[in-house]
């Protein structure tokens, strides 16, 4: 029982230390679509994107970041949607490089409407000095808005921006998870062996006297 409860305690300290959470967002700067984040030309098949005005504060796991920017790479588009190895750079206001985005592939999924989000969930690697420990499960998400009419049957677009991971806790935090583990399976197991020994009332112990039976008739 104590093993099992051990068990059970670690899995649940580790379990709510690496769960995944947003490391770094940002609202739509745009005030309107005149001034788009993306940029896809139909004819070429090229997204390009990026912000490099005042106005977008990249809140991250380490702060806010205000008159933050940032840019995609041109990166190719197939006929489904499929967008091709890419890389994503952000800086803070002075043109210093605090996260970085890689990908191997991503999604332009569109409707009859038009394109609606950019996106990658695998293959993708978080760098950058915003990130306070290792990262694993990393995936973002660019949602367009405000689209319009560009080049040769493409559009232009602004977007609001998601990236999320999961933390991998440090040696030295999951040494402690597991310490807090240990103490509170201990003290389960303590407290069951003060229930077995006896009833408590008031705050004092009483033991279960065996009946008496009296022979004389």
């Amino acid at each position: 029982m104590y093993r099992t409860l051990l068990a059970l305690a670690v899995c649940a300290l580790f379990g709510a230390a690496a769960q995944a959470e947003t490391v770094a967002a940002f609202d739509d700067p745009s005030v309107d679509s005149s001034t788009p984040l993306f940029f896809f030309d139909g004819g070429t098949n090229i997204l390009t994107g990026g912000w490099d005005a005042a106005g977008l504060t990249l809140q991250t796991i380490a702060g806010d970041f205000a008159d933050a920017s940032f840019v995609l790479e041109p990166v190719n588009v197939d006929g489904s949607g499929e967008v091709q190895a890419g890389k994503i750079n952000f800086f803070d206001s002075s043109d210093n490089p605090i996260f970085e985005i890689n990908f191997d592939s991503a999604q332009l999924t569109q409707t009859q409407f038009g394109a609606t989000e950019f996106l990658a969930t695998n293959e993708v690697i978080f760098t950058g000095n915003i990130l306070p420990a290792p990262v694993e499960a990393e995936s973002f998400s660019f949602a367009f808005a405000n689209q319009q009419p560009f080049g040769d049957s493409g559009f232009s677009v602004t977007a609001a921006f998601t990236a999320s991971a999961t933390i991998i806790p440090e040696p030295a935090t999951f040494g402690l998870l597991c310490f807090c583990a240990v103490c509170a399976a201990r003290s389960s197991r303590h407290d069951a062996f003060r229930r077995r020994d006896g009833v408590q009332q008031g705050g004092v112990r009483h033991s279960v006297e065996p009946h008496q039976w009296d022979d004389t008739i």
